[in-house]
């Protein structure tokens, strides 16, 4: 019988169609889908598993955290990193670039706000072997350089389609987390008054969404309503339009009409649309 049942947040990092969602899928339901479908916001998925032996067994809850991939959304994914307790780094074998995000762009914004957790470094799709960029020694590489944050580190080639080494690496980073007491670095709390750093359409989207969200109560409750407006507001995350930033917020406008003031729909609405201002 389990001596113990405790309850951990791991997230999983990387570019868009680098394969987070469809690791998620291999281990969770053990199926694969080549359909790609870009993650929008934050989806969370629940998965118990068992750890250590059966003298000394705990059952772990894993909340598996998908974010959304596309670089430049950088307030709206710190939204999805406090309480934090460990972390998945995806890169995709078949396009270097995306190992490079993940030094440059991803542990950064990672540990600025969740502080040194447990990390494990995965190059996917490793059953493409005819397309490969790079290996196991590079992204070993990587993960040495990443030390200094004082992270545990591992690597590993996983395949989503083939399931290679995808069980293996969620029980790993399971360990880690309960071996492992983490602590916040600081505390992350968004104003959508601080208006620093937009320099183009897709910031002025990315506030947006981080203000929404914080309203409604946090990125995981927001994101099936956000998806949705994102949809009817024909917005490309990648190339945003003008035109579609403003049915974007006049459609968020209408959801808050249904749980919040007249005035304070209005002053949110003005303030999203400030933001053009800014840029």
């Amino acid at each position: 019988m389990p001596t113990d049942i405790i309850k951990k947040n791991i997230i999983l990092l990387g570019d868009g169609a680098v394969g987070k969602t469809s690791l998620i899928r291999r281990f969770v339901i053990d199926e694969f889908s080549d359909d790609y479908i870009t993650t929008i916001g934050s989806k969370v998925t629940k998965k118990e598993v068992e750890l250590g032996s059966e003298d000394d067994r705990t059952n772990m809850i894993l909340m598996i955290w998908d974010i959304i991939g596309q670089k430049g959304y950088r307030y709206t994914q710190s939204l999805s990193f406090r309480g934090m307790n460990g972390a998945l780094l995806i890169a995709d074998l078949t396009r270097k670039d995306t190992l490079d995000s993940l030094q440059g762009y991803w542990i950064p914004l990672l540990i600025r706000i969740a502080g040194p957790v447990p990390m494990i470094f995965l190059g996917n799709k490793a059953d493409l072997k005819d397309e490969v960029q790079f290996g196991l020694d590079e992204i070993q590489v990587a993960a040495a350089a990443c030390e200094a944050f004082g992270s545990t580190m591992e690597s590993h080639l996983t395949s989503a389609k083939t399931g290679e080494n995808v069980e293996e690496v969620f029980h790993h980073i399971a360990e880690f987390t309960k071996k492992v007491k983490t602590k916040p670095k600081l505390s992350f709390s968004w104003n959508l008054m601080e208006r620093d750093e937009i320099g183009s359409l897709k910031d002025i989207v990315d506030h947006i969404i981080a203000d929404f969200s914080d309203q409604f109560g946090g990125i995981e409750h927001a994101t099936p309503i956000i998806k949705h407006q994102i949809e009817r507001s024909q917005l490309d995350l990648v190339n945003p339009s003008e035109v579609a930033i403003v049915k974007f917020v006049d459609n968020l406008a209408n959801i808050e009409s249904s749980f919040k003031s007249t005035e304070v729909v209005e002053k949110n609405r003005m303030n999203r649309l400030s933001l053009f201002g800014h840029k």
